[in-house]
């Protein structure tokens, strides 16, 4: 005689829970992917912002250790990684730096806390993205109601 056993409990899932599973999981995917470009944008602005600070501070540092004299205004030219480009690498550029010296109306003295100074110098570093490397005016590049332009500004000192 045979032994027939009923099978009323499958170990299995059914149909209905295995979509309610996979609705669940695409629900949650979808979610994620829709933060992507947000969290790219973000992760963009703050390279940028940590590039531009550390092509203001090269900069600031070469004008330290040049001569008083040899301190004029400049543009130069930068990497994506900020490394500094010669003029004729320029074309495929990232970053593009103007250096402004001020002095008090064209004289050799800078005016600070209201006393005038002929040992300081205002050194003001613009630093502009062009991350598609387009050539442009220099006056919309380094324009300050641009959003992919950060301005640097410190005073430097002159060695005696």
């Amino acid at each position: 005689m045979r032994c027939v056993r009923n099978c009323s409990h499958s170990a299995g899932f059914s149909l209905v829970e295995v979509v309610m599973a996979v609705g669940v999981a695409a629900f949650a995917l979808v979610a994620l992917l829709g933060l992507l470009p947000s969290g790219l944008k973000t992760f963009k602005s703050t390279m940028n912002t940590a590039v531009g600070s550390q092509i203001a501070q090269r900069v600031f540092n070469d004008m330290q250790i040049a001569d008083w004299k040899d301190l004029t205004n400049s543009i130069r030219y930068f990497d994506e990684q900020g490394t500094e480009l010669t003029n004729s690498n320029a074309v495929n550029c990232i970053y593009w730096v103007q250096v402004n010296t001020t002095n008090t109306a064209g004289t050799s003295s800078t005016q600070f806390l209201g006393n005038t100074s002929t040992n300081l110098m205002t050194i003001t570093v613009m630093v502009a993205n062009n991350p598609g490397g387009v050539t442009q005016d220099t006056s919309v590049v380094f324009n300050s109601t641009n959003p992919n332009t950060q301005m640097f500004t410190t005073l430097i000192g002159r060695n005696k």
